[in-house]
């Protein structure tokens, strides 16, 4: 049987995972009826974050300061999916809560919000995607768990989820499928930081996102 590579990627991941926990044996693996990398990982959110906690897939473990699951309100069927757990301290942070308080009536607190990348670090990069690749899995399994309704991505959070290299300022505000639950990505709170006449986009982003909440 021929195996990709991105095949052969996962089940290394898979085994290094399970030595992290101090599985010495494992049965053989059915190359044949391999899926994905989440039906690999628990099936509770809590020992779920226990595997997030422990894990040492990618550079980023060596430098953590600590990790980051769940934010906010754990029973929410509104998701929040940023890249990492920066969004409460971005510059425009209090923008976006005002305008979530004023347009859909909620709290930003009062929604259940995640980030693909799990450890929290001082390390700057402007590319993650090496430790997206390995990290992305835990928040697929997550969201697999909760079965939000509705999912909001900040940034480039939406190109890793749905793949799509689509320029952000083109498709923000657009209602995607990601696995049958609604998706709708708004911009960077860091860009409107940096470039604030996108602010009204943003505002008119999020009424589109209280447009399709009341369709339901």
């Amino acid at each position: 049987m021929n195996i990709t590579e991105k095949v052969k990627i996962e089940l290394l991941q898979i085994l290094k995972m399970k030595k992290i926990f101090g599985l010495e044996y494992m049965n053989q693996l059915d190359f044949q009826n391999y899926t994905s990398m989440e039906s690999n990982l628990p099936s509770s959110l809590e020992v779920l974050n226990e595997y997030v906690s422990n894990c040492s897939l990618c550079e980023l473990s060596k430098v953590k300061t600590s990790t980051s699951f769940v934010k906010g309100n754990m029973n929410s069927k509104i998701l929040i999916v940023t890249l990492n757990d920066t969004l409460d301290k971005e510059k425009e942070f209090t923008y976006v809560e005002n305008t979530f308080q004023e347009v859909l009536k909620l709290s930003i607190n009062d929604i259940y919000m995640t980030n693909i990348l799990k450890c929290n670090t001082d390390k700057y990069k402007e590319n993650f995607d090496t430790e997206v690749s390995k990290c992305i899995h835990y928040l697929e399994q997550q969201i697999s768990l909760i079965r939000p309704e509705i999912i909001i991505t900040f940034g480039t959070s939406f190109k890793y989820m749905m793949e799509n290299k689509d320029v952000l300022t083109d498709i923000s505000g657009n209602l995607y499928n990601y696995r049958g639950i609604k998706l709708i990505p708004l911009l960077g709170i860091d860009f409107i930081s940096k470039n604030p006449s996108y602010k009204k986009r943003m505002f008119n982003d999020i009424i589109k996102i209280k447009n399709i909440m009341d369709e339901k």
